[in-house]
Formats: structure tokens, sequence, C-alpha cells
């Protein structure tokens, strides 16, 4: 299988695992609104949780995981130094989601069936759940919100990358992708709620066109070739 398609396909698997993620969460858990005083949210289904924290790690190992091939491959090609950026920032929001995809685990795993439905922050204060689980609940969303920010930052360092290479596909799809990445650095801005709605599933749906594109093909997604050897034919 060519490196643009395995590209593709583990774009496709991101896409899918963050889709699965979102969905699992919210049918899992109530977050409190963005003016609570109640920071954690209600685990209303801990099995959902868990799914929806596998989910995560997967769409963060995944992401990583192609992170790395466009990394090899860009220095292979002896890529510009600001592609190489973008596949660090993609890299670095993998890992970052990951670890936050852990997090909702440990946190799925800390409170009890019996329990759910009930706040964390009640849990801890009636000794039913560890007081190490609201700090550990304060790590997921920070880290959730980090690798949303450094695959925005990616989509953005990506763009100036298309743009550079020309071309009115690839130059129309860096407008996309610097448009997006630009509207995912207000995920830290609480009262831009429904930005991060539409952001989050115009992301979803960047992973999906691109990963799409390289799957069948399309220029837009191919990777350089390879530089020849020195001395070679």
């Amino acid at each position: 299988m060519s490196p643009a398609r395995t590209a593709g396909l583990l774009l496709l698997l991101t896409a899918l695992a963050t889709g699965v993620s979102v969905v699992t969460r919210l049918a899992g858990s109530q977050e409190p609104p963005p003016d609570s005083t109640l920071y954690a949210p209600v685990i209303l289904d801990t099995n959902l949780y868990a799914v929806a924290g596998a989910a995560r790690v997967v769409s963060g190992l995944a992401l990583l995981a192609l992170a790395v091939l466009c990394w090899r491959r860009a220095m292979e090609a002896g890529g510009v130094a600001v592609m190489r950026s973008a596949t660090a920032l993609l890299g670095m929001s993998g890992i970052v989601t990951a670890a936050s995809g852990a997090c909702m685990l440990a946190l799925a795993a800390a409170v009890p069936e019996t329990a759910a439905g009930s706040s964390l922050a009640s849990l801890a204060a009636t000794g039913a759940i560890p007081g190490w689980v609201e700090p550990l609940n304060e790590a997921r969303s920070t880290t959730g919100k980090a690798g949303f920010t450094l695959a925005g930052l990616g989509l953005v360092a990506l763009a100036a990358a298309q743009w550079r290479i020309g071309g009115k596909l690839l130059q129309t799809g860096a407008v996309a992708s610097a448009a997006i990445g630009i509207a995912m650095l207000f995920i830290w801005v609480d009262a831009a709620t429904v930005m991060h709605r539409i952001s989050g599933i115009a992301f979803l749906l960047w992973l999906i066109a691109y990963g799409s594109g390289l799957v069948i093909g399309l220029t837009v997604g191919r990777m350089p070739p390879p530089k020849a050897p020195v001395g070679s034919d």
C-alpha cells in the first residue's frame, strides 16, 4: 500500500474514532453549562464514558501514526520547514489527545456504576471516589483542549505549506484548512460555545475529506516522492 493511501486510512480512522468519542461522550455524560460553578461533568453511564475515552485514545494514536509517517516522507523528500512543523504539531496533538482519553478511562473506572448520575464533586466530598478524581478531570479537560488547539495549529501550518506548493486545488484547500484551524483555537473561550461545535464538525469533515482524497488518489493528497540518493542513476 502506498504511503499516501496509508495516510488517508489513518485520517479516516482518526475521523471515525473522533466521531465515536463525541457521540458516546455526549450520551454518557452531561457537561456543566459555561457559567456553572460545577467544573466536573456528571457521568451518566460509565460504560459509554469508557467507550468515549477509548475512542479518544485511538483517535490520538492514529493521528500520531499519521504524523510520524508524514514526517518521514517529508524528510526523505527534503520537505520545507513549514511542512515539518505541521506534522510535528499534529503528532503532539495525537499524544495529548490520547492522554486525554486515558484520563477519561480512569474517570470511568473510578466512578461506581451505582453512583452514575452524581457529580464528581459530590462523590469526592462523600468519599465515594478518590480525591484525585477531580484533578484528573481537570487534566482531562486541559489535555482535550490542548490537543484540539495543537491540531488547529497543525492545520494552519499545513495550509501555509499547501499555499506555497501552489495550484488552484491546493490553494483552495489551504484557505479551508487555515479557516478551520483558526476557528479551532477558540476552544479556550468558554463564551464561544457555538464556534466550538462548528469548528469540531468542520475538523471532522476535514479529516474525512482529506482522508478520502488520499485513499482515492487525488493529487491534492499526494506526498512528494523521496529524493534519489546522491550518485544514483
